[in-house]
């Protein structure tokens, strides 16, 4: 009973800690594990829409966050679990209280997150479970799974193969896999900067590569540029960051580079860079103003005063203005696309006016936005107040100097 309330304890501790590590696992036999939280949700067949199921090629196809991965098999994965949990080479599957450490130690912050745990008062419970690339006699397809648990009176863990019941089922991770050595090993990336400001798209392409089971490093591999689809595309050999030119289009861009091992100048690899460069960000805001038919007049001095690019004040250096309608139309409210002004000819009947503008970013005409400019024709109030001043019929004067002085015309409040 003791014993069983220390393990819950710890099994608290280690569940709280797991939640924020998101790190692959190297086995130090030559491979990369993927953590399984990433691949919740795929069925076996939708993975093999990918993936070939021979535990050697990479996957290559249109199912998110798969490709460049290889696909383990359920031998390999039993290699996997073998690191932690030896009797699993001659019994694929095991469950019991002897095994309950060797499966705490696999799911734990330095090897595995759970795809599912839950704990109360009196259990805690931890599994992770994924598709191999591999089906069992029947042709079902088979998942591996590592789980523990406790009670308030046990504890257990557990190591698994098992076939699933449909290649259709969801619900499990994929176990996926990717070489770190021997030799130069280089996956693909991508990354994106906002706008054609450019900027830097990716920080350093050796994040996710690999040389004879080390982490590539500016140290221990030497960078160079294969080829870039645009120019204003390129690498810092120096550092590895891949970055954008100011002026760059917005599009879609690669760039391919090459990793030498420095200790063997011979053993390299290439990989792929995905760029995306993102348009700039239009937004055109309403306004709203008003003239009187009386005078006439400049309703609106420019529609571009509340409208961005980019976050930045839209002017006329930096975005085109077109009038898209007007309601009514031909009616005495008038739109300048030269400066944005939204004027009122003198006459004009009173009531409301609607002006649809649209704006375009000046490098990509494609790229625009519409606002709506609301123009009201309405007379202005005139207010008379009275007067009163004393004078001296001796000496004359002036006792007022202008009745004007208190009247006021204002705007007509609707």
């Amino acid at each position: 009973m003791i014993r069983s309330k220390i393990a819950i304890c710890l099994l608290v501790i280690a569940g709280t800690t797991r939640i924020a590590v998101a790190a692959n696992f190297n086995d130090g036999n030559g491979k990369e594990w993927r953590q399984l939280r990433g691949t919740v949700g795929l069925s076996w067949n939708q993975v093999a829409q990918a993936c070939p199921q021979d535990g050697a090629t990479r996957c290559v196809g249109s199912v998110a966050g798969l490709n460049d991965w290889v696909w383990g098999t359920d031998a390999q994965v039993l290699q996997l679990f073998s690191i932690f949990e030896p009797a699993v080479l001659t019994s694929p599957s095991v469950e019991g209280m002897a095994f309950f450490g060797s499966a705490q130690s696999f799911l734990s912050p330095f090897a595995f997150q759970p795809t599912f745990s839950a704990c109360e008062t009196y259990f805690c419970f931890a599994s992770a479970s994924g598709w191999t690339a591999s089906k069992d006699a029947t042709g079902n397809p088979l998942s591996g799974s590592v789980g523990w648990g406790t009670t308030n009176v046990s504890f257990s863990g557990s190591f698994r193969i098992a076939a699933a019941a449909s290649a259709d089922e969801t619900g499990p991770g994929v176990w996926l896999w990717r070489a770190t050595g021997p030799g130069a090993n280089a996956y693909d990336d991508a990354g994106q900067v906002a706008s054609p400001d450019g900027g830097v798209a990716i920080a350093d392409v050796l994040a996710n590569d690999w040389v004879a089971g080390t982490p590539a490093t500016t140290s221990n591999v030497a960078i160079s540029q294969v080829s870039s689809t645009d120019p204003g595309v390129s690498i810092d050999v120096g550092s590895g960051s891949v970055n954008v030119a100011a002026g760059t289009v917005a599009g879609t861009y690669t760039l391919s580079y090459r990793i030498c091992d420095v200790a063997n100048a011979s053993s390299c690899d290439d990989a792929t860079v995905t760029v995306v460069v993102n348009p700039y960000v239009v937004s055109a805001a309403n306004d709203s103003g008003w003239a009187s038919p009386s005078t006439g007049g400049t309703a609106v001095a420019n529609v571009l005063a509340n409208d961005t690019l980019s976050g930045t004040p839209a002017t006329i250096a930096n975005v085109s203005l077109s009038l898209v309608s007007a309601s009514p139309a031909d009616a005495g409210v008038t739109f300048n696309p030269a400066d944005g002004s939204v004027n009122v000819a003198r006459g004009t009947a009173l009531g409301g006016y609607t002006l649809v503008y649209q704006i375009c970013d000046r490098t990509d005409p494609a790229n625009c936005a519409q606002a709506t400019a609301t123009i009201t024709v309405r007379n202005y109030v005139i207010n008379a107040v009275n007067d009163s001043a004393r004078a001296s019929s001796k000496t004359g004067g002036t006792p007022i100097a202008s009745v004007l002085a208190n009247d006021s015309l204002t705007a007509l409040i609707t």
